[in-house]
């Protein structure tokens, strides 16, 4: 299965040794079947409609008419650099509308579409039913989580925000509550609690503050290692996983660990 952005927008594949003309859209796929190919013919019959391009011009908050819904992509932040302050604006009045508008929230799934299949393919190499089943299920969530954004207390890197959470809420929350109520906590997960003291105990609590500590510039690879010692995963495992030794693991979670807490201590300081 092939799913992509495509790189340049409008414009036709010359100079290849393909004759064949690169697809129009931005966003695009090689399935013929499936949540993902439903999705994406359904954005392609919107895309041009006059009733919904008067729709979206009238939305205030646009800089600029739109000539169709891949150009209203652009405008909310399609493809530019993550601090790209003028789309994320965008994104988050469309956040702000999704809660009520069906057309605010399609267009905030497809602005975020790639992310959350990329997601899917990952996620379903390991979990039950496969990629197929993981795409299903990560699109359902990512409407869910799109309704119902907390659009009031996160105003920045909104897409961003929108990916975590629909991997939190479409592959991680439910194996961590089956985890808590089938398994006692023993003395190395109290050592892990001990050594992690900003880690709580309230799943959601730790998503927010990963999410915050990403936000304010502790690095992916730390935040994502984080992440998965919050899964459950073992510094051995993780190790096997990476080709290297356990107690680098150990290191880099206790570099990553003093990092988040130096970046909420000065939080604390400066608030």
């Amino acid at each position: 299965m092939t799913f992509a952005i495509h790189p340049y927008y409008r414009q036709t594949q010359t100079d290849s040794d393909s004759d064949q003309p690169l697809p129009t859209a931005l966003v695009w796929s090689t399935v013929t079947s499936g949540p993902a190919r439903q999705f994406i013919d359904e954005w392609a019959r919107l895309s041009h409609r006059p009733s919904v391009l008067r729709r979206v011009n009238a939305w205030d908050f646009l800089p600029r008419p739109v000539a169709d819904l891949d150009d209203l992509l652009i405008v909310c932040g399609f493809g530019t650099p993550y601090d790209d302050e003028a789309g994320d604006l965008v994104l988050w009045h469309l956040t702000r509308l999704a809660a009520n508008d069906d057309l605010a929230a399609r267009v905030c799934l497809h602005r975020i579409m790639p992310a959350i299949l990329s997601v899917a393919r990952r996620r379903g190499r390991i979990t039950p039913g496969g990629v197929e089943n993981a795409i299903g299920d990560a699109i359902s969530t990512a409407w869910m989580v799109i309704r119902e954004f907390p659009y009031d207390r996160r105003h920045v890197k909104v897409a961003a925000n929108l990916v975590r959470d629909v991997e939190y809420y479409g592959f991680v929350r439910d194996q961590r509550l089956r985890r808590v109520t089938e398994t006692q906590v023993g003395s190395e997960a109290l050592q892990q609690i001990e050594e992690a003291q900003f880690v709580k105990t309230v799943d959601q609590e730790l998503d927010d503050v990963l999410s915050y500590a990403s936000e304010m510039g502790v690095s992916s690879p730390q935040i994502d290692l984080l992440r998965t010692i919050g899964e459950g995963r073992h510094a051995d495992d993780i190790a096997t996983e990476q080709g290297v030794s356990p107690r680098t693991v150990r290191n880099h979670k206790y570099t990553a660990i003093k990092r988040v807490q130096h970046v909420l201590a000065k939080n604390e300081t400066t608030s």
